[in-house]
């Protein structure tokens, strides 16, 4: 029971540090559309296959601006092959994940 909890806590410190490396990589991907986009932040929703490919890519809370939104699903899918731990037992944590995006982060 005890190497399960341990497993667990460490998917759990891997997944918040890998997410915030792909938030990073998404960033650097990112192209800022026209407009004010001050304060405006999302949340995505990633669907991976192993090797980082992204499948699937979609905002599940809207910045309330739709070009903020499409850019950063772009983003996201432009970044690929995201970061993953080389520990392949640990993909099904990455499986789907999400992460918030705000500029500047």
């Amino acid at each position: 029971m005890a190497a399960l909890e341990e497993q667990e806590i460490r998917a759990q410190e891997a997944v918040a540090s890998y997410t915030d490396l792909i938030r990073q990589k998404v960033e650097r991907n990112w192209i800022q559309p026209p407009g004010d986009i001050t304060g405006l932040d999302c949340v995505v929703r990633v669907r991976l296959i192993p090797g980082g490919d992204v499948i699937d890519a979609q905002v599940i809370k809207s910045s309330g601006n739709a070009l903020f939104d499409r850019s950063v699903e772009r983003a996201t899918r432009k970044a690929a092959p995201l970061p993953l731990p080389n520990d392949p037992k640990m993909f099904n944590f990455f499986r789907t994940l999400e992460f918030y995006f705000r500029p500047g982060d």
